[in-house]
């Protein structure tokens, strides 16, 4: 069974990732949350909600895992966490895929990816608690970008990026042009 593992924070956007892990859970995915807290700390979202992580980041090994989840929040306290930008590049020269939604590039910054690849995100110029770590030049005006191994998006299209990032893991097929369209086109039944 592939496992993806998924990054929670105090703050992070739980409705950015929601539709994803639930899509997740559907095709056969095992998820796994981590924090760099240890796991018997809650994590408190951005819309409040609170999850005790399945793991510490002291207990990570990337190797057992398939892919990286970062949604959105503020990641700022986060910049400087070594072991997290540690375990964010040990994912990408491993050539795992990542992705990461809204603030959550923030991160990639922070770990040098960012230097090497276009990305998106929902984060602006004006967020100066970031402008050390996000390489504008790379940075693309569009909802979604995919570079090598790595999906980023900004927050607001969450559809779109669990859609990339099922098709990444190898769950969708290609010619599959809608394949979340129960999350997008409201049902009367």
């Amino acid at each position: 069974m592939k496992k993806v593992l998924l990054f929670v924070y105090d703050s992070f956007a739980e409705f950015e990732i929601s539709i994803l892990i639930t899509c997740l859970r559907g095709k056969g995915i095992q998820l796994e949350t981590f924090s760099i807290n240890t796991n018997d700390i809650p994590i408190i979202s951005a819309g409040n909600l609170k999850i005790l992580a399945d793991h510490s980041i002291k207990n990570i090994n990337s190797n057992d895992y398939e892919a990286l989840l970062i949604p959105g929040g503020s990641p700022y306290p986060l910049l400087e966490n070594e072991l997290l930008l540690s375990l964010i590049r040990d994912f990408y020269t491993n050539n795992k895929m990542i992705g990461a939604i809204c603030g959550g590039p923030a991160l990639l910054g922070a770990a040098g990816i960012l230097n090497e690849i276009s990305y998106t995100a929902s984060l602006s110029k004006e967020d100066r608690e970031y402008a050390d770590v996000l390489n504008w030049t790379n940075k693309r005006q569009d909802y979604l970008v995919i570079d090598q191994n790595v999906i980023t998006a900004t927050g607001s299209n969450y559809l779109k990026f669990a859609e990339e990032v099922l098709r990444a893991l190898g769950t969708i097929s290609e010619d599959d042009k809608e394949p979340l369209k129960y999350f997008a086109v409201p049902s009367i039944n």
